[in-house]
């Protein structure tokens, strides 16, 4: 059988961070906090030494993500950083396939409730799109 490939958190030190980023207009009305814009949660593997220091990593990495666009209606676009949605320590010591990097708890809640929360895999999968491959010679 086949090690698998593992990630050493003796010290504690990765973390899950999800950057908030919105999509809108460059020309927006700023004072109309009730638009509707594009936004995503994305989740990073953070390695730092304190909580403190992750929260600013995200942080920096976030910021270094903004940029704009034109978009296909020629209409200057942006993507920015609104800020962090969570932070949260992974408690493995080791990193590998299956272990889990996180939990919710969503209380105690009716079991058709529960049942909502789940998805088959044609509807889970429908959104996914398949990572564009590189050519062969890289570029």
């Amino acid at each position: 059988m086949r090690t698998q490939e593992k990630i050493s958190n003796e010290n504690g030190n990765w973390y899950i961070v999800e950057i908030i980023e919105k999509c809108e207009p460059v020309d927006r009305n700023e004072k109309q906090d009730l638009r509707r814009v594009t936004t995503w949660g994305n989740h990073h593997l953070i390695k730092a030494n304190s909580p403190e220091k992750a929260f600013d990593k995200a942080v920096k990495l976030g910021k270094e993500s903004e940029f704009k666009f034109i978009n296909t209606n020629k209409i200057e676009m942006e993507w920015i950083f609104v800020g962090i949605g969570e932070l949260l320590p992974i408690y493995d010591d080791n990193i590998e396939d299956g272990t889990e990097l996180m939990w919710r708890d969503y209380g105690f809640i009716s079991d058709r409730r529960t049942k909502r929360l789940v998805f088959d895999k044609k509807e889970f999968l429908k959104d996914f799109k398949p990572k564009p491959k590189l050519p062969k010679n890289g570029k």
